[in-house]
């Protein structure tokens, strides 16, 4: 899997453009969209590892809306935020979709090129220390990730919407992929250790 895709998300076109430009000279993949629904509409065809996301898009739909979205639909996927001006409000709340860092406009090309270099470090290290990650379906990597935030089988199903026979047939799938010992805690210690290294 190639780590070097970015989804902008960036509702001022002339911004839009000047970032990814810069970061296809610096040698990574990306995709320029400037509204909610146009990011959503792309995000399975394009499979980003990597979201720049701009707080606020204007009208409709805020980026934080987009990334609540986006990671239920590619659970794997991390947020970079771009913002010029955010109340103390708007920061917790996208706090909430725990991302990775944020950028502040005006930006320079130095801010960009290292943030982004290290959320793919970052990227790499999350997921290729343990590839065995790759060969969980995305369901399974989400209910991994709702283990990982100590959440039992019935709080799992229902958030999923699905029930909790389910959840509990997906972590016996899950225990034999990653090979753990089928006892007790094994796949919550593991999710605890192998998870959100950004905390």
């Amino acid at each position: 899997m190639p780590y070097n895709k970015i989804l902008i998300l960036e509702d001022d076109m002339i911004v839009g453009i000047d970032l990814q430009e810069l970061l296809n000279h610096a040698g990574y993949n990306t995709i320029l969209l400037h509204n909610y629904e146009e990011a959503i509409n792309q995000l399975k065809a394009f499979k980003p590892n990597l979201a720049i996301c701009d707080i606020n898009l204007g009208q409709g739909a805020s980026g934080i809306d987009f990334v609540k979205k986006a990671t239920t639909i590619l659970p794997k996927l991390e947020i970079i935020y771009l913002t010029a001006f955010s109340t103390h409000h708007i920061i917790e709340t996208a706090e909430l979709t725990k991302p990775l860092n944020y950028i502040i406009k005006p930006w320079n090309e130095d801010q960009i090129k290292v943030t982004v270099k290290r959320a793919f470090s970052h990227i790499k290290i999350k997921y290729a220390k343990n590839l065995v990650i790759e060969k969980l379906s995305t369901t399974e990597y989400k209910i991994l990730d709702l283990i990982s935030q100590q959440k039992k089988s019935k709080e799992i199903a229902s958030e999923l919407f699905v029930s909790e026979k389910t959840i509990r047939n997906h972590r016996y799938n899950i225990i034999k992929k990653l090979k753990l010992p089928n006892e007790n805690n094994s796949l919550l210690k593991w999710a605890l250790t192998n998870l959100h290294l950004k905390k």
